[in-house]
């Protein structure tokens, strides 16, 4: 199934890629990987973990560059 938004950017936008979409928007906005996989009705929490790695990566180089923003903000006061 597709939605056809004719003479727009989005003539075909997939529900697969809708689906994707809100996934990687839940994980972005951390949502526990648990819960979205449970949302996405994964039967194992490791599929979406496999499928999202660049966004789960994403969010762990987020989180690593606040801890060091805090600690470089210890160390000037």
């Amino acid at each position: 199934m597709s939605f056809n938004k004719k003479g727009t950017d989005y003539e075909s936008i997939s529900v697969h890629c809708l689906r994707h979409t809100n996934a990687t928007l839940l994980l972005m906005n951390d949502v526990d990987l648990k819960i979205v996989s449970a949302h996405l009705g994964h039967s194992d929490i490791n599929i979406t973990a496999d499928t999202y790695t660049d966004v789960l990566h994403a969010r762990q180089k987020f989180v690593a560059d606040l801890v060091d923003l805090n600690l470089e903000d210890e160390n000037d006061k």
